[in-house]
C-alpha cells in the first residue's frame, strides 16, 4: 500500500490525504470467507472493503469478523475449524463503515478511531472512496512529526498475555473473551517473546488445538523502555513490521502500545 509522507509537519491539522494509503483493497460480498482470509494474508492486511453487486461499498470484513464467526461455529468442539470457508463474506461483514472526508484533519480522523476503537477509517472524496487511513499510517505521522512524549503516556494497561507453553485453543479463547486483537506471548519469566493475534489464530485454525502457542506465534515483537520517545517507538515498529510494542520498566512488562494508542497521541 502506498503511503504519502510529509517531512516536518508542524502539527496534525493537515488533511488525511497526506498520510492515507491507496489503493483500497476490496472483495465482493458474495466471495467466501476463505477467499477473504487468503486475500488478507497475501497483502498483509487485517481487513478488506466489501463491495456489493454494483461495486458500491457495502461494509468491511476484518480478522475480528472472521474469528468471531469461527468461534461461534466451533463452539466447544476442540477439533472444529475456525474458518467456515463456504460461508459468504456478506454473512459476517460489518455493514457500518466509518469514513472521513479527504479534507478531514489527521487529528479529527484519529479521534474517530479512538472513539470507535477501530484501526482504520475510509477516506472519501465527493462520495467516492479515495483511500484508507489506518493506524499504520498514524504511526508514520507520529514518526514524521517526531512526537517526543514517552511511550508510558499512551500505553494501554492491563496487558493481556499468554504463555508460549500454553495451547492454541486457550489463546484463541482468550482473544475472544478479552475482546482484543492480539495477545503478547511471554516465557516462564514473563518476558515478551512473541505475539498471538487474530491472524495467527486463523492461520493455525487447522492445527491441533493442543499445539503450543510457541508453534504458531509471530516472533516479531518489539520491547522498548517506557521512557522511549513515541516517534522512536513508531520508527522501530514500522521498520520491524511490528503491530504491537511491549513497554518495559527495566525487566517488568508495564504496558502495550497498539495502533489505537498511537492515534491517541495525535487527536
Amino acid at each position: 500500500m502506498a503511503i504519502a509522507h510529509s517531512v516536518g509537519m508542524p502539527n496534525f491539522t493537515e488533511p488525511v490525504s497526506i498520510f492515507m494509503s491507496t489503493p483500497v483493497h476490496s472483495i465482493a460480498q458474495t466471495a467466501n470467507l476463505q477467499a477473504a482470509a487468503d486475500a488478507m494474508h497475501e497483502r498483509g492486511l487485517s481487513s478488506l472493503a466489501v463491495l456489493d453487486e454494483a461495486g458500491a461499498l457495502a461494509g468491511i470484513v476484518s480478522h475480528t469478523d472472521l474469528l468471531g464467526s469461527g468461534l461461534r461455529n466451533a463452539g466447544t468442539r476442540p477439533d472444529a475449524a475456525l474458518l467456515e470457508s463456504t460461508a459468504s463474506v456478506a454473512t459476517v461483514m460489518t455493514p457500518d463503515v466509518i469514513s472521513v472526508d479527504i479534507e478531514c484533519s489527521m487529528a479529527d480522523a484519529a479521534a474517530r478511531m479512538v472513539e470507535a476503537r477501530v484501526h482504520r477509517v475510509f477516506v472519501t472524496a465527493r462520495g467516492d472512496i479515495a483511500g484508507v487511513l489506518s493506524t499504520w499510517d498514524i504511526m508514520a505521522a507520529v514518526e514524521a512529526v517526531r512526537v517526543a512524549k514517552p511511550a508510558s503516556e499512551f500505553m494501554s494497561t492491563p496487558v493481556f498475555t499468554v504463555r508460549a507453553s500454553e495451547t492454541i485453543a486457550l489463546a484463541t479463547e482468550r482473544l475472544g473473551k478479552a475482546h482484543v486483537t492480539g495477545l503478547l506471548v511471554v516465557d516462564e519469566s514473563e518476558w515478551p517473546v512473541g505475539v498471538f493475534s487474530q491472524r495467527e489464530a486463523l492461520e493455525s485454525g487447522h492445527a491441533p488445538r493442543s499445539a503450543t502457542v510457541e508453534s504458531a506465534m509471530n516472533a516479531a515483537v518489539l520491547t522498548l523502555p517506557d521512557r522511549t520517545a513515541l516517534h522512536n517507538v513508531a520508527r522501530q515498529a514500522r521498520a520491524m513490521n511490528a503491530r504491537r510494542v511491549a513497554v518495559m520498566n527495566r525487566h517488568e512488562l508495564v504496558g502495550i502500545l497498539t495502533g489505537v494508542d498511537f492515534a491517541k497521541a495525535i487527536c
